[in-house]
């Protein structure tokens, strides 16, 4: 009896949870509403230092090269910000002076937030870290902020460079928190130790499943037997048992392996095994890039009517150089060959597919296809070229089709996940309402099941003789 106590937990915050999910109004995800800064002052302007000026401080500090470079505003401050390897933090330079500015200070990241949702300001700051799968290291220096207004929600942003790691509404966080510590254990950052009790406790309910089959096979005959006298209690027991069994046990299987995947080896199942650690290209910090203005101008007639310049990129693909121009920061912008002066709609997927190579562990091994994948950055699906590659992962990779940053990596290890988390969740049709009442009388038939056992075994106790009446 007491090893079905947890098997009643689990059952009991599954049907919470998935109750909870079908209500969010912005799903796990965090989709917001974002707000599109203003210019405040054009960034073309020959007042600030030039790309050139940051890539010789850069090349002083002994870097030979960048993967990207860009000149933009964290709130009312102008910043060139600079990407030294695809995996690493960004650095935060002042536009105006060339000082280093990173880690933002709170003031920055407080204007920041302050522009990031449509009518929503920044409330409380708190410090933190928070695991990125775009990112080498453990977990990334960040700020929480509490927005509140329109739409109340934590936004928590890296104090590198005040790039969005995660937004979370309140209902979202509430079932995060919900998730981990009454679904799966997980009640500190002891990985392995709560892991180990959630696998114990997996392995005590298969325990209990397989004690129950045996019992159920060998009444088998006892069963024929029985007459109309026959409890209601121990006639459910018995026609459930197999079924409430076989859901039970794979179940408690599927679980533990969906833990595996999004707890002991996460950053594997987030992509972070194809990170090819010696990347290729890049721009070299010796290098001449093309000012702000001479980007503008080669631009202009492919930018929407009176609309500012908010962000100016540099990047490199292969032997190629690009700059765009972005009048929303949350959209692709207008994409520029320096090398040809042509305004290109889109890279192609050979030059997709090498943009992508260089930072993949493998060659891609097909042409690519046509695709979108929901991108953080963007709080949107953008698109892309996916490509397999033949990392040791086996690895999709998305590549954007304008600035050919990898927005997702899918390895062999998450394509295989998705058939197991939907047996798990029951979501076979993607009809939200149908998969959960199916999968809310299955759940009530196991509940069924341990509450008729509970009954059963407290009658069976009842009816054993005491001491006392023995003497």
């Amino acid at each position: 009896m007491i090893a079905t106590i947890p098997i009643v937990g689990w059952i009991v915050s599954s049907f919470v949870l998935h109750g909870v999910g079908l209500t969010l109004p912005n799903g796990l995800q965090g989709v917001y509403e974002l707000e599109t800064p203003g210019a405040g002052g054009r960034l073309e302007s020959g007042e600030w230092t030039s790309p050139d000026d940051i890539l010789a401080s850069l090349a002083d500090d002994g870097i030979e090269r960048v993967y990207w470079i860009r000149l933009e505003r964290l709130g009312q401050v102008a910043v060139w910000v600079v990407k030294p390897g695809p995996f690493e933090l960004e650095r935060v330079y002042d536009a105006q002076s060339g000082e280093r500015l990173d880690p933002l200070p709170e003031e920055v990241l407080r204007a920041v937030a302050d522009e990031h949702l449509v009518d929503t300001r920044a409330g409380e700051i708190h410090e933190g870290a928070e695991f990125n799968r775009y990112y080498t290291v453990d977990r990334v220096p960040a700020v929480a902020v509490r927005m509140e207004g329109d739409q109340p929600s934590e936004v928590v942003f890296s104090r590198a460079s005040g790039r969005v790691l995660r937004r979370t509404d309140q209902l979202a966080e509430w079932f995060h928190r919900a998730y981990r510590s009454v679904h799966v254990w997980q009640w500190g950052d002891a990985l392995g130790a709560f892991t180990a009790l959630l696998y114990g406790l997996v392995g005590v309910a298969l325990l209990l499943v397989g004690l129950g089959y045996t019992l159920w096979w060998q009444r088998r005959d006892a069963r024929r037997r029985w007459t109309d006298a026959v409890r209601p209690a121990r006639r459910v027991h018995g026609r459930l048992a197999p079924l409430a069994g076989f859901l039970l046990a794979t179940q408690m299987l599927v679980g533990a392996y969906l833990w595996f995947n999004l707890g002991l080896i996460e950053p594997r199942f987030r992509g972070q095994g194809s990170f090819e650690t010696e990347w290729s290209g890049g721009i070299s910090t010796s290098e001449s890039l093309p000012a702000p203005s001479e980007v503008l101008e080669a631009v202009s007639h492919a930018l929407p009517t009176g609309d500012d310049v908010v962000r100016y990129e540099w990047r490199a693909v292969a032997d190629r150089r690009f700059a765009l121009a972005y009048p929303d920061p949350h959209r692709d912008g207008v994409l520029l060959d320096l090398s040809s002066g042509a305004v290109l709609d889109r890279l192609t997927p050979q030059l997709a597919a090498r943009a992508g190579a260089a930072v993949v562990n493998g060659e891609a091994i097909d042409a690519g296809v046509e695709s979108t994948e929901y991108w953080m950055d963007f709080n949107a699906r953008v698109p892309t070229y996916r490509f397999r590659f033949s990392d040791p992962d086996d690895t999709d990779v998305h590549v954007s089709q304008v600035t050919g940053e990898v927005v997702q990596r899918r390895p062999a290890i998450w394509r295989a996940f998705g058939p197991f988390l939907a047996y798990h969740t029951f979501g076979f049709t993607g009809n939200p309402w149908f998969d959960t009442a199916l999968l809310t009388a299955l759940q009530l038939s196991i509940l069924v099941m341990v509450f008729s056992g509970w009954r059963l075994a407290l009658r069976e106790r009842s009816r054993r003789p005491s001491l006392s009446s023995l003497e």
